[in-house]
């Protein structure tokens, strides 16, 4: 189900939140690209989670040893499902078959380490039991992760091996006789490899080694030449018997390895299931994480379509804020069906708080906790956002023209418990169209069944609606003249952080009609804006011009 555009998510800062969720398996980044969001009427299945992902957050606070075992034993699993499902046909490879028992053994001590907490894990993470196929793989039951096809699996394949073993010894018993019949014949000295290597120049030792009969002419290069020990009648029978061994042993490991196959196959449902299982584990518990790392609460699910957010946090930015040294203000703030309006200087915050909101509303969606003291929220049925800052260049449209597009495309695929953010809308036109776009746009929107969240600058847009008044605390509270000789001597770029750090970003209702924030000239002024054209602006708005 797809709740809104990857544009939206991407404006909204979802996918930042994601790239911190950091599963270690294979199964759990499976299990986290699959996830999908909890729609309307998915509330009963949303709790469940919810339900796994709180007790998950108390096993990793409580437990924290423990946890970090599970997440160590995460780190040696490897993707070998296409092994499962190969073993319904040819035989494994020994290599196949060591990966098949290294999985068993790190299920195995997966699950001891979830039954040694002491604490009953949240349901759908018991695994399978496959003992009886990690016994026939490790037939010694010495548990470690190596392989081999064992005398073990088969009484046939031992004596095989054992006879083998007996006509090879007999062979280099022969070798050793003859090489010490040769150093006796001739002085030649062969090696444990049963060759001699002799210089060119030295051709009294090649006179010597081309005129034994136990050598034969092997590899030679330009400067030496090398000999082999013949293998003479007794042990070209030898060899003949070792090499048709060989062969049969092959067969016979190979029947192994079938029926060791067969095992596989016979549980590769069970094996399956596990990975699904050991990912889901490894998904909510890297879910867990992230909450309890940010410090995030469970949300509390209700029916009607609202939501309400106490001290939320907008985490892109308090990062941001605190890798300067700089405190980040919670917002709150309560949405319900109709509009809600938020006005403010530019830089003054809006924008951030409306982000804060419908990232709060896409975690809650996704099943994660979030970043506020508690949160009231409903399923919405789609979440859009509506930032017109760029043109589109490709349609070959304006800044308005695209943003006209978007907004279009927003309201046809908007349906009943839909939750829209639209930020400065028509702000790259006329003030006088965009103010008159702004308020029909906002009086239509009133009458929808959505949660709308609106920022502008232009005035008097909300009068004659139902709408709620917002506007950012901004820099109210800040010392301007104390603020300028704070940053005068500053760049821009750390003028801008200053200002960023000491914006309130809280919100506060206004009381009747909305005005136009009168903090931007003062933004201006203390940003370099010449002292001419301020005090120009000052009149102007005195005059009511």
């Amino acid at each position: 189900m797809r709740i809104s555009s990857e544009r939206t998510k991407r404006e909204l800062g979802f996918p930042e939140i994601l790239a911190g969720i950091s599963p270690s398996t294979p199964f759990g980044k499976k299990r986290m690209a699959e996830m999908r969001p909890y729609m309307p009427g998915d509330e009963a299945r949303l709790e469940g989670e919810l339900d796994r992902l709180e007790k998950i957050c108390y096993v990793l606070l409580a437990y924290k040893e423990e946890a970090d075992r599970i997440v160590g034993i995460f780190k040696h699993f490897k993707d070998i499902r296409a092994t499962f499902e190969k073993s319904g046909g040819e035989a494994l490879s020994t290599v196949e078959l060591f990966e098949v028992k290294c999985f068993l053994l790190n299920t195995d001590k997966l699950d001891e380490a979830c039954k040694a907490m002491g604490v009953d894990m949240p349901g759908g993470f018991e695994m399978e039991d496959t003992s009886a196929l990690l016994n026939e793989l490790d037939p010694e039951g010495n548990r470690l992760p190596t392989f081999y096809i064992y005398d073990m699996f088969s009484e046939k394949l031992a004596a095989l091996r054992a006879s083998k073993k007996q006509k090879e010894q007999e062979l280099r018993r022969e070798q050793k006789k003859n090489a010490a019949a040769l150093l006796r014949e001739h002085g030649l000295e062969l090696t444990p490899k049963f060759d001699l290597v002799v210089a060119r120049g030295d051709t009294k030792r090649l006179e010597a080694a081309e005129g034994a009969e136990a050598l034969q002419r092997g590899d030679e290069d330009s400067f030496s030449v090398t000999f082999t020990l013949r293998t003479g009648e007794a042990g070209h029978f030898l060899q003949q018997e070792i090499d048709g061994l060989a062969a049969t042993i092959e067969e016979e490991e190979l029947a192994v390895r079938q029926r060791l196959t067969r095992s596989v196959k016979k549980n590769h449902k069970r094996l399956l299931k596990n990975c699904r299982r050991i990912g889901e584990l490894d998904f909510i518990m890297a879910k867990g994480a992230y909450a309890v790392r940010n410090s995030c609460v469970r949300p509390k699910i209700v029916r009607i379509h609202t939501l309400r957010i106490e001290d939320g946090r907008y985490l892109p930015l308090e990062r941001f804020l605190k890798s300067k040294g700089q405190e980040y203000n919670p917002v709150s703030i309560i949405l319900d069906e109709g509009v809600t309006c938020i006005t403010g200087a530019n830089m003054g915050g809006k924008t951030i708080s409306m982000k804060l909101a419908g990232l709060i509303a896409m975690m809650v969606q996704y099943g994660l906790f979030v970043p506020c003291k508690s949160a009231f929220a409903g399923l919405s049925s789609s979440i859009h956002i509506l930032i017109g800052d760029s043109q589109d260049i490709q349609r070959g449209l304006s800044s308005f023209g695209s943003e006209m597009e978007d907004l279009n495309a927003i309201l046809a695929g908007s349906e009943d418990r839909a939750m829209i953010f639209i930020d400065e809308i028509a702000g790259s036109t006329n003030p006088q169209e965009g103010r008159a776009l702004t308020k029909s746009l906002l009086g239509y929107l009133s009458t929808k069944p959505f949660i709308t969240l609106m920022t502008t600058h232009f005035d008097h847009v909300a009068d004659g609606h139902d709408v709620v008044n917002l506007r950012v605390k901004g820099l109210a509270g800040a010392d301007f003249g104390e603020l300028a000789d704070t940053i005068k001597n500053a760049g821009l770029k750390e003028r801008i952080e200053i200002l960023t750090g000491l914006m309130d970003f809280r919100l506060e209702r206004v009381a009747g009609d909305m005005e136009i924030p009168r903090e931007a000239l003062r933004i201006a002024e203390i940003l370099g804006v010449k002292s001419e054209i301020i005090e120009g602006a000052r009149d102007i708005l005195k005059a009511g011009v």
